[in-house]
C-alpha cells in the first residue's frame, strides 16, 4: 500500500477528541507543515478511560470525517496519545556483567540490561508496555553515563522509567478505532511528545516541569540532566474548577463552564472595577447575577489544589523549589486568567505558558495559540522529528535522540543506535 502523503495525530479527552493533519515529512527548513486541525465534543471517554464504547466510537468517525473534507483524502491510520489515570510509571533497574575479555560494552549488552530492567520491574503483570525509557546508564559504579557503546566495563548497569497502561484500557481503546477503520501506528505517553516537543534543550538540562492541566487529570512530566526524572497523573483538572462553581453559584454546569472562561480571573492584582456579572441564563430564560469575589474565590481553591498536591509529589522526589527551568503550563486549564499567579504562588518556581517555536512549526489554517490543541500538535511533531528513529518499520535506529533545540537542530538524547531489538516497539521512539 502506497504510503499516505500526510500523518494524522488524535488526542482523545473527556471533553473533546482532537485531530491534526501534518505533512508526512519536514520541509526544507526542518519545519512541520500542520495542514488542518479538527476538535469535536467528545463523549464516551472520562479521565483517558473508554466508558462508553458506541459514544466514543462515534466522536472518533466525527472528527475524522471533519478532517477528511478538510484535506479531501481518506484517512486510514493516525498516531494516538495515551494519557489518564490508566498509565503507570514504574523505575526499575537492569544489571549485566561483560564477559568479554576486552569489556568492551557492544548494542546487545545495551539491549540485554534494558532486557534485565524489564524483568526486574513490578507490578505490570496486568499491563501492557508502550515505553520503556532508558534514563541513564552506570559502569562499574561510574553513573550518569548516556551512551555506554564502546566504553570498557566489567559491569553495566541501567535505569529505566517503564510507562505502562492497564490491558483492558488498552484494549478498549483500540477497539474504538477498530470500530472506527482507523490503525493506531503509534502510541505515544502523551506528555511524553508534548514535553519533548516544547522544552529547549537547555530546559531539559537544568530541570523543568511540564504541567498539562486537562479536562478531568493533570499530567506532569520532570525533566533534568536531559533525561526524564519522574511523570505521573493527578486526578484533578479543570472541569472540577467548572463543577465547583455550578454547585457555588447554585446554576448549571454550562453556565459554570461559560463564568470559568468569561469572566474568571485568578490574578494577583485582582480588583474588579465590576463587582458583579449579569448572565443570560438559556435555560431558565432568565438573567442571573454574580459576584466576581465569589466567583473568584471558589475557583482559586480548586486551582490551588491542584498545584498543593504537585506540590507535594515535588517536595517527596525533594524538587521543591529547586527546579531552575521552571513549570511550564500547557492543556485547556493554561488558559485560566491568572493561573500562572497561583501556580507560582503554590510552587515559589517561574511559571511559564507554552509557546511553540515558529520556526518549528508552519500552520496552513489559522491558529490563535489555543493551549487546548498543544498536546495533539506536539504528537504530530514527535512522529515527524523522530521519523527516522520510528522508521516506520518499528525499530528505532536513534532511540534516545529526545529533542531538537530551539534551533531546530538535534540535541538531547542518547544516540544509541538501532540495537533494541524486540525492545524497539517499546522505546518511546518505536
Amino acid at each position: 500500500m502506497a504510503r499516505d502523503p500526510y500523518l494524522v495525530a488524535i488526542d482523545f479527552g473527556s471533553n473533546s477528541v482532537k485531530l491534526a493533519v501534518a505533512k508526512d515529512s519536514l520541509d526544507e527548513q526542518d519545519k512541520i507543515q500542520i495542514l488542518a486541525l479538527v476538535e469535536r465534543t467528545s463523549s464516551g471517554i472520562r479521565k483517558g478511560i473508554v466508558t462508553n464504547m458506541s459514544e466514543a466510537t462515534e466522536a472518533l468517525i466525527d472528527v475524522v470525517n471533519q478532517a477528511e473534507s478538510i484535506i479531501g483524502l481518506p484517512i486510514r491510520k493516525a498516531v494516538v496519545g495515551i494519557s489518564g489515570l490508566g498509565v503507570t510509571f514504574t523505575n526499575s533497574d537492569g544489571l549485566i556483567v561483560i564477559s568479554r575479555p576486552d569489556n568492551e560494552i557492544l548494542e546487545g549488552d545495551v539491549d540485554r540490561v534494558i532486557q534485565d530492567s524489564l524483568t526486574k520491574a513490578f507490578g505490570l503483570a496486568n499491563n501492557e508496555i508502550i515505553h520503556v525509557i532508558p534514563k541513564n546508564f552506570v559502569i562499574d559504579n561510574q553513573q550518569g553515563i548516556r551512551y555506554p557503546v564502546g566504553m570498557i566495563g566489567s559491569k553495566l548497569e541501567a535505569k529505566t522509567l517503564i510507562v505502562s497502561v492497564e490491558s483492558s484500557y488498552l484494549r478498549n481503546f483500540a477497539k474504538v478505532f477498530n470500530q472506527a477503520s482507523i490503525d493506531i501506528t503509534n502510541q505515544f505517553f502523551t506528555p511524553l511528545a508534548s514535553s519533548d516537543f516544547l522544552l529547549s534543550l537547555r530546559q531539559k538540562k537544568a530541570g523543568t516541569i511540564l504541567v498539562d492541566i486537562g479536562n478531568s487529570t493533570t499530567s506532569y512530566i520532570i525533566w533534568e540532566n536531559e533525561e526524564i526524572f519522574h511523570s505521573d497523573v493527578i486526578p484533578i483538572g479543570s472541569d472540577h474548577i467548572t463543577a465547583d462553581l455550578a454547585v457555588g453559584l447554585q446554576t448549571t454546569i454550562e453556565m459554570a463552564e461559560e463564568i470559568k472562561k468569561q469572566h474568571l480571573d485568578l490574578t494577583d492584582d485582582f480588583e474588579g472595577e465590576i463587582e458583579e456579572v449579569e448572565i443570560f441564563n438559556p435555560d431558565l430564560q432568565i438573567n442571573e447575577t454574580f459576584k466576581l469575589n465569589e466567583i473568584r474565590n471558589i475557583a482559586k481553591a480548586r486551582a490551588e489544589e491542584i498545584f498543593f498536591y504537585l506540590n507535594k509529589e515535588l517536595r517527596r522526589l525533594n524538587k521543591n523549589a529547586q527546579l531552575p527551568g521552571g513549570v511550564i503550563l500547557a492543556g485547556g486549564g493554561a488558559n485560566l486568567k491568572g493561573i500562572d499567579d497561583v501556580a507560582k504562588n503554590m510552587l515559589h518556581l517561574p511559571i511559564f505558558k507554552y509557546a511553540f517555536d515558529r520556526n518549528q512549526v508552519e500552520f496552513v489554517p489559522d491558529y490563535n495559540d489555543d493551549p487546548t490543541f498543544v498536546n495533539v500538535i506536539a504528537l504530530a511533531a514527535y512522529s515527524l522529528y523522530h521519523a527516522e528513529d520510528i522508521n516506520f518499520g518499528g525499530k528505532p535506529s536513534n532511540p534516545n535522540n529526545t529533542s531538537r533545540n530551539k534551533d531546530g537542530k538535534e540535541g538531547g538524547g542518547n544516540p544509541l543506535g538501532g540495537m533494541m531489538g524486540k525492545l524497539g516497539k517499546f522505546l518511546p521512539w518505536s
